[in-house]
């Protein structure tokens, strides 16, 4: 039975988690390597996108991921038992007392008139500069004369905050800019921390239940926003907002958003995602009944608690090696709700000095994952990844754990993303999208071919050369040709980095056109 297809599901707006597929990318998956009634897993799900698809679709799906973020995500996607009037309602009585609060400490008197800041540009010292304020239909701007602006942080600095809020160190990580002793709470100023906190502990105290965990999505949703981690984009003007993206860098300058104001606006999105994904149930209720069962595990990928030879399909887009280090700085996250993952678990790759998660962890850990794909899967039936990269040594590690473990292409192609993180869309050199492949689990043992190091390179910059003789000479196609050529050849990769191959022997220009060095 298909689902509706609709230009935007707001379903996948609850949250701002990263390497969100879209769905459109992944039904026509379901609907090929799978049927209704069938078991289908998500060993890495993340946001859980492909599950609530799969979901939709009638199978029975086993949700898993390490990040407790993620199960929050997927456990408020899933969930039909939401009353969302009795969401409403405790929102009411949350701000009714909210609101008292956030007045104390946002309302702002400049020259005998009063504002209600929106957003607030401050400095890397705090101090406050100018906001932004509505006056009818407009949305204006006021500087902060400096009397006014010492005065509020003198309040600032003496409050003493009496809401519970997260002390936690950051893991220390230069690449993400978590500095050594740097805590969650640093990265709020002292009023945005109190109004987390006391925006917390209302949530608490007014709701329960089902309704209180689309709260706290919503209110985990809402926390890099007002945070300090809110660059202003200044081609744009002084206090236009830029989006956090990955990392703790706090800037000259930031933007401190409006704690309530912003939350409305979440909790909104929220609710219409929700409306969203239970219209869709109706509608299938109204073509069949829904058996259908789904499963929510936070289990270690490479250990999962499934019997063998259960699963009918499996689906995955595990982690793309350094590219996020999710559960770093899921932190700021997991911190506010009190869970605490298990990092020594996580597959990726770190710059962390206080984390062992190099490459060659990373190779061994994506193995032992695929292993436990191969264990659980039925035989001859189909393993489907997606995969991005901008290092050789984890495309090897990837490719490698495949053919060792007997997959056998069936479908490679390319998965557009709706959007691309800047690390894509500002480098040349990057590939923009994703691999994604579909593999059959062969009951027949074929064994992989190995070439001497020196032998592979000459065959690789052999392939490059005869692509660019096709006048095939951009990243995404080379590199999706020779990905291709490997999982096709079943060709296992020793001491080899590809990126490092086609850097040393080509060059690129500008417009990102590789041609052969000199």
């Amino acid at each position: 039975m298909a689902t509706k297809t609709s230009l935007h599901q707001s379903r996948y707006s609850l949250h701002k988690y990263w390497g969100k597929k879209p769905s459109k990318g992944l039904r026509p998956l379901i609907d090929k390597y799978s049927s209704e009634g069938d078991v289908v897993l998500d060993p890495f799900a993340g946001y859980g996108v492909f599950c609530c698809e799969a979901y939709l679709k009638e199978r029975n799906v086993i949700i898993n991921d390490l990040n407790p973020i993620a199960n929050l995500i997927e456990a408020v996607l899933l969930e039909k038992n939401i009353d969302l009037g009795l969401t409403l309602r405790f929102w009411n009585e949350i701000k009714g007392e909210y609101k008292k609060y956030i007045d104390n400490w946002y309302s702002i008197e400049i020259d005998g008139e009063w504002y209600e800041p929106i957003s607030v540009l401050r400095n890397n010292k705090d101090v406050p500069l100018m906001f932004t304020f509505r006056k009818g239909q407009k949305t204006l701007t006021k500087d902060i004369p400096p009397e006014v602006a010492n005065q509020f942080l003198t309040k600032e600095n003496e409050y003493q905050i009496e809401d519970w809020y997260p002390t936690q160190l950051l893991i220390e990580n230069s690449r993400i800019s978590a500095r050594p002793g740097m805590r969650v709470a640093d990265v709020f100023t002292k009023r945005t921390l109190a109004c987390h906190a006391r925006l917390l502990s209302l949530i608490k105290k007014y709701s329960s239940g089902n309704e209180q965990d689309l709260l706290l999505l919503a209110f985990t949703a809402n926390i890099a926003n007002c945070s300090k981690l809110v660059p202003p984009i200044k081609s744009r003007g002084e206090i236009a907002q830029g989006a956090w993206m990955t990392g703790f860098y706090i800037g000259e300058t930031y933007i401190e958003n409006n704690v309530l104001h912003y939350f409305e606006n979440r909790l909104r999105k929220v609710i219409n995602g929700k409306e969203d994904f239970l219209n869709e149930m109706a509608s299938n209720l109204f073509s069949s009944p829904n058996r259908n069962w789904y499963r929510i595990t936070n289990v270690d990928a490479k250990n999962l608690n499934i019997a063998d030879e259960s699963v009918d399909y499996v689906f995955t887009d595990p982690p793309y090696g350094d590219s996020v280090p999710y559960l770093e700085q899921s932190i700021l996250w997991n911190a506010w709700i009190q869970k605490t993952p298990r990092y020594d678990d996580e597959v990726v790759v770190s710059d962390s000095a206080v984390r062992e998660k190099n490459i060659v962890a990373f190779s061994q850990d994506i193995h032992r994952a695929i292993s436990e794909i191969r264990r659980v899967l039925k035989p001859n039936k189909f393993f489907s990844l997606t995969f991005h990269s901008l290092s050789g040594l984890e495309w090897r590690a990837v490719t490698n754990a495949c053919i060792q473990n007997n997959f056998k292409v069936v479908s490679f192609e390319w998965l557009e993303q709706k959007t691309y993180p800047p690390r894509q869309l500002n480098r040349t050199k990057s590939i923009k999208g994703d691999v994604l492949v579909t593999f059959v689990k062969d009951t027949t043992e074929t064994l992989g071919q190995v070439f001497d190091d020196q032998d592979l390179e000459a065959k690789i910059i052999s392939h490059i050369l005869g692509l660019l003789g096709q006048g095939i000479n951009d990243t995404n196609s080379i590199m999706m040709s020779i990905m291709e050529w490997i999982l096709r050849a079943r060709i296992l990769v020793g001491d080899v980095d590809i990126f490092k191959i086609l850097n040393t022997h080509f060059i690129i220009d500008s417009d990102g056109r590789w041609y052969k060095a000199a």
